[in-house]
C-alpha cells in the first residue's frame, strides 16, 4: 500500500469511497434517508475542489493498493472550527472503502497526515466524530486523540458531532 498525496483524477474515487464508506460506516447513526439520498457526482465536485486548494483543505492524501484508490484523508490547515487557535489545524475526513474496512489504510491516512501537520509546525490537531460511533472513537484514540468537551449539532441528520484534539508536539 502506498500513501500519497491526490491529484484532480483521483476526486471519483475519492467521491466513490465518500459516499459507500458514510452509508456503511454511519447505518444507524444517521437517518437512511439522508444516507440513501448521498450523490457521488456532488461529493466529486467538492473533492476536486479540496484537492486544487480552493476550499482550503490543505492537504488530501489517498491510500492505494494494487492501483486502486482505498481511501482518502483531508487536513485543514488551519482548523475550520471558530474558536481554534491560529496553530491548530484539523483532520477533516478520514474514509476507507468499506471493502477494506480494517486492513491498514485508515492508520496509513492518519499517519501520513499527523506526519504532515507535525512537519508544518501545527501544534494540535482536532477532528469531529458523530457521537455514539464507537469504532471511529476507539480509532482515533489509538492516535491519542481524546474528547476536549465540544459538541455540535448537524441539523441536516439531526446528529451530535464531538470533537476530539490531541497535541502534535514531540
Amino acid at each position: 500500500m502506498i500513501v500519497r498525496r491526490a491529484v484532480p483524477a483521483d476526486a471519483p474515487a475519492i467521491a466513490d469511497i465518500h459516499v459507500r464508506s458514510w452509508q456503511a460506516a454511519y447505518r444507524g447513526l444517521m437517518p437512511d434517508d439522508l444516507l440513501d439520498g448521498l450523490s457521488v457526482a456532488d461529493r466529486e465536485a467538492r473533492w476536486t475542489e479540496a484537492i486544487a486548494g480552493r476550499d482550503g483543505a490543505g492537504a488530501v492524501f489517498v491510500a492505494e493498493q494494487d492501483g486502486r484508490l482505498t481511501g482518502f484523508c483531508g487536513a485543514s490547515e488551519p482548523s475550520r472550527d471558530d474558536d481554534a487557535a491560529p496553530d491548530v489545524a484539523e483532520i477533516g475526513a478520514i474514509y476507507v472503502d468499506p471493502e477494506v474496512f480494517r486492513a491498514g489504510a485508515g492508520q496509513a491516512l492518519m499517519d501520513a497526515a499527523l506526519a504532515h501537520l507535525q512537519a508544518g509546525g501545527w501544534r494540535e490537531a482536532t477532528l469531529w466524530v458523530l457521537a455514539g460511533n464507537e469504532p471511529a472513537l476507539n480509532f482515533y484514540a489509538r492516535f491519542g486523540f481524546a474528547p476536549d468537551g465540544s459538541e455540535k449539532l448537524y441539523e441536516r441528520s439531526g446528529t451530535t458531532g464531538i470533537r476530539l484534539r490531541r497535541s502534535l508536539q514531540a
